[in-house]
């Protein structure tokens, strides 16, 4: 018996089934692509790796700057500095006392205790007492008319080591959805560009946040990437507080001291709203540096010249500032001495699924390490809660 209706029919009576679903062809992501350090890795900072452990040589200068270990007498003839520093001098150089102004003329180093021995008042200034912890500069070396080569000191190459990791993220569904008519488009074909911002998202955070290890204690061994966090140990700025532009300005002579100008400094959001208080309004809109890098950079006009390029790493927001969170956090990279090193570049897996299964799995899949050249080139800056 059909269903009776009486007067005017509405909305309400009509069968749901009837109704055209009014839905928007796109899907709306809440999060896009946020993996500015990925992305400019790829487009100018990646080599391929050939092994799963990557390895590279660093080297420095000799250091020529210590610190007196002890206070030193007018009349002492022998100067402790710091430990670990005697071995940077040798017999015939000369070191100036930062804080008397005095230059001294080593006749003998003890590299074993740290001790140099001197001749003291050069070009017949007096020798004046110095305290504990006073900058020791060395200037260079006097050496004798006739005089054979004298001791001979250079720098030991360091090396260093990464491993690649293995990142996979998967996804699937069942052949009967696939062949299913939906709204927005195929549902593999959305989850693909979803998986993809994820993967590259969990790569950056990798390059941050990874931490270099080797598991061969199962079947199969699993590398471990470690990241900047790891590595960077040298120019750490920890537990500032409220950041201001004089905080920041050390922040930058620090940062800059070493490694090239092209720098890039990634932060949270509460750190890139600070820099924008700043009462000279550093901060300068976004530079065409996409053509560059792939990525749109704001430029920040430091006190000493330098030109910052800033990548604004919103889902940083999502940390907290307390405790030395990374909410409050920035990472200052010479781009230049960064590389990513794919040994299996970014590929998407097709027909992941078993010959048997009625379903379509594919996965994304890097294996891949992070080459930091030398670590006194980057600088980090964290415990940042306010401005």
């Amino acid at each position: 018996m059909p269903t009776i209706l009486t007067g005017v029919v509405d909305d309400a009576d009509i069968l749901s089934n009837q109704r055209v679903v009014d839905m928007s062809p796109t899907i709306a992501q809440l999060e896009p692509d946020e993996a500015p350090l990925t992305t400019m890795l790829q487009k100018v900072g990646s080599r391929a790796a050939y092994s799963q452990k990557v390895e590279w040589l660093s080297d420095e200068l000799v250091p020529r700057l210590t610190t007196l270990a002890a206070s030193a007498t007018s009349a002492a003839t022998s100067l402790s500095v710091a430990t670990g520093t005697g071995a940077y001098f040798r017999a015939g150089d000369v070191v100036k006392v930062a804080t008397t102004g005095e230059n001294c003329y080593i006749t003998a180093v003890s590299s074993s205790t740290d001790t140099i021995y001197v001749t003291r008042a050069l070009g017949g200034v007096t020798a004046i007492s110095a305290a504990s912890g006073v900058d020791v500069v060395k200037v260079g070396n006097a050496a004798a008319e006739g005089a054979t080569l004298g001791t001979l000191i250079q720098t030991k190459k360091v090396a260093n080591y990464n491993y690649a990791q293995i990142q996979r993220d998967p996804w699937g569904f069942t052949n009967t959805l696939v062949a299913s008519k939906l709204s927005g488009g195929p549902e593999t074909a959305n989850e693909a560009k979803k998986k993809l911002i994820e993967h590259k998202r969990q790569l950056e955070n990798t390059m941050f946040f990874g931490v270099r290890d080797l598991n061969t204690s199962g079947s199969a061994p699993i590398g471990y990437c470690g990241g900047l966090f790891q590595y960077v140990t040298s120019n750490v700025t920890s537990s500032v507080g409220t950041l201001t532009e004089s905080v920041f300005e050390t922040f930058l002579r620090k940062a800059f001291r070493y490694g090239s100008q092209n720098k890039v400094f990634f932060c949270s959001p509460l750190i890139a709203s600070a820099l924008a208080s700043f009462a000279q309004s550093k901060l300068a809109p976004p530079a065409p540096s996409i053509d560059t890098y792939g990525v749109s950079l704001k430029s920040y006009q430091s006190a000493q010249g330098q030109t910052v390029q800033i990548a604004v790493k919103r889902d940083w927001y999502d940390f907290q500032t307390t405790s030395g969170q990374y909410g409050g956090t920035g990472v200052m990279v010479d781009m230049e001495d960064v590389t990513m090193r794919p040994l299996r570049d970014t590929v998407l897996k097709p027909d992941r699924q078993a010959n048997d299964e009625d379903s379509v799995k594919q996965e994304y899949l890097t294996e891949w390490s992070l080459e930091i050249g030398l670590e006194k080139k980057h600088a980090i800056i964290s415990g940042i809660t306010g401005y």
